[in-house]
């Protein structure tokens, strides 16, 4: 057997990341066998996966184990933009390298991830390829009744974003110069780098939202989701909106994994109290609408735009 075998790789660096959280978890069987057993009593199960794909998700000179640790945060995004409380991820990795020290660097972001969230890894898979990419698949439990979809925005819903948006795209842009970085540069490369997961804000917001999604691909894009969705138009002012760099790009790139949800403004004091309690910025951004699209205005003048948001298929 080589040293690089796909099961003496598995066993020495993906066996056992994150098992100290199984009785938390209610992971009854883990890494092992043909499947993982999994029990949960009076909750309903939320599933997602998503891939991150060398040169496209992340760059192809990025340290392991923060192309390990951001791939499986903004999977777990979609978990938190429901409202679930995260269970157990499972990882599968192309690997194009069979350099072992890049392998055990990998695991390292894990592990990482796994201790900041506290949730175990149930299993996955592990492939030779041309290049590198990560399928994450994650699993959240939830009070059906409180399940964030992005077709329960009512018109008249207040819109809100959490955080700053475009932060992650200029962190990127500085991680594509390569250089040494200073303190406020860092900030940025660590928004794109590793995306906070608010769980505990969110399992709360779904008490009084609406509508919520996760900012991956830009507001305009996601929100217009949400609008597609509802069967809604939104109206957006942009001296509301906190952002960094340009607004077509803070606004359209994505990245941020910041929420971007609809409330009823009867529920504005709620809201508030949750902001205060977790210390989260939230900040009013527009207004859901009868209509079928996403408007921008500065001032009262609308605003277009060359493209809404990030999208894989675009020449």
């Amino acid at each position: 057997m080589k040293e690089t075998d796909e099961f003496s790789i598995l066993k020495e660096f993906f066996l056992d990341l994150g098992n100290q959280f199984h009785d938390s978890s209610d992971l009854l069987i883990g890494p092992g066998d043909d499947a993982g057993l999994f029990s949960e009593k009076n909750k309903e199960l939320i599933f997602s996966t998503d891939v991150s794909v060398s040169g496209v998700h992340f760059l192809e000179n990025l340290e392991p184990n923060k192309i390990a640790f951001r791939s499986c945060v903004v999977a777990a995004s979609d978990i938190a933009a429901c409202g679930g409380s995260l269970k157990w991820i499972s990882i599968s990795l192309v690997l194009a390298t069979q350099d072992k020290s890049w392998i055990e660097d990998f695991a390292r972001g894990i592990i990482e991830f796994v201790n900041t969230y506290k949730v175990p890894v149930l299993g996955g898979d592990l492939a030779k390829g041309k290049e590198c990419s990560v399928s994450v698949g994650v699993c959240g439990s939830i009070d059906k009744d409180n399940f964030m979809s992005r077709a329960g925005a009512q018109s008249e819903d207040d819109i809100y974003v959490t955080g700053t948006l475009g932060d992650a795209y200029l962190g990127l842009n500085f991680l594509k110069e390569n250089r040494y970085l200073n303190d406020h540069e860092i900030t940025y490369t660590n928004k794109y780098l590793k995306p906070k997961i608010e769980f505990e804000f969110a399992k709360e917001l779904s008490l009084i939202a609406n509508s919520c999604i996760d900012l991956s691909d830009g507001l305009l894009g996601d929100l217009n989701h949400i609008c597609e969705q509802s069967k809604l138009g939104a109206n957006l002012f942009l001296e509301e909106i906190p952002f960094s760099g340009t607004y077509d790009r803070a606004l359209t790139w994505g990245d941020d994994y910041e929420l971007c949800f609809s409330l009823p403004p009867s529920k504005e004091k709620d809201l508030n109290q949750l902001i205060a309690k977790y210390s989260i910025k939230a900040t009013k951004i527009g207004v859901m609408k009868e209509g079928n699209k996403v408007e921008v205005f500065d001032n009262e003048k609308e605003i277009h735009f060359d493209q809404a948001g990030y999208n894989h298929f675009n020449e």
